[in-house]
């Protein structure tokens, strides 16, 4: 099956596409100095969510930058639901294609580095989208320790953990402002909301071609969660700043 397809089966009806809140969304974005007329571009919005919260708190303006184009649909029903529609927007594309018109106030990546093939590339991708002083928010995976089984950590290669993030930031030539991180509750929740998508898409499709694959792939991830992922997974959002050096 194809990802897009796979992601818009499992995620597509979740509000927030991870495993965080509303809350700790806006909690980000306040450690971000977000305002009024403050300018932010977020790269693979889902859902148009968190662009959302950021307007109707803060004021911002923006766009989302999302390649799957039932995400993007659904972007633009949120913006003009939340009365956004004018400040807000999509553009649907791949964001390794994408090319702002000028630079943004703040540069958002939440839970779609695998866009750039990691941490550490997503944080140079994002600097190309901001001004000198703009600010970067990323949410994404982290191990909760260097001590991760091998089996389970091949699955992962890509992960860091958060002392290794904060490396990977200062390198960059910034700052940790604000980690807001997700809790027990927080993971059960989205996982829970994946399980519960693909379990009503098994209902409604009880002879297409992929099914198979569908039910294997909802018991990988249960094993994967339960064996392993609640124990040593973890999940935050990092407000990043210009580094005083």
């Amino acid at each position: 099956m194809d990802m897009n397809e796979l992601v818009s089966i499992s995620q597509g009806t979740l509000a927030i596409m991870n495993p965080t809140t509303p809350e700790k969304v806006l909690a980000a974005g306040r450690a971000a100095g977000l305002r009024e007329g403050s300018r932010v571009v977020e790269i693979g919005c889902g859902n148009g969510t968190i662009l959302a919260l950021w307007g109707r708190e803060y004021g911002i303006s923006g766009l989302g930058v999302e390649a799957r184009e039932d995400a993007c649909s659904r972007a633009e029903e949120t913006f003009r639901a939340a009365g956004l529609g004018g400040r807000l927007a999509v553009r649907c594309t791949d964001a390794r294609s994408y090319v702002p018109g000028g630079p943004f106030d703040c540069a958002a990546s939440i839970g779609a580095s695998h866009i750039r093939g990691g941490f550490a590339a997503t944080i140079d991708a994002l600097l190309d989208l901001v001004h000198d002083e703009g600010t970067i928010v990323i949410g994404d995976r982290c191990w909760r320790s260097d001590r991760i089984p091998p089996e389970f950590a091949r699955e992962w290669p890509d992960v860091l953990t958060e002392y290794e993030i904060l490396g990977v930031v200062r390198e960059a030539g910034l700052d940790v402002a604000a980690v807001i991180r997700s809790g027990a509750d927080d993971w059960d929740r989205y996982e829970s909301g994946i399980w519960q998508s693909v379990i009503s898409w098994l209902g409604s499709h009880p002879d297409h071609p992929e099914r198979d694959f569908m039910i294997d792939y909802l018991h990988r991830l249960q094993d994967e969660y339960f064996g392993y992922g609640r124990e040593h997974m973890g999940w935050a959002l990092f407000v990043l700043v210009p580094g005083f050096y």
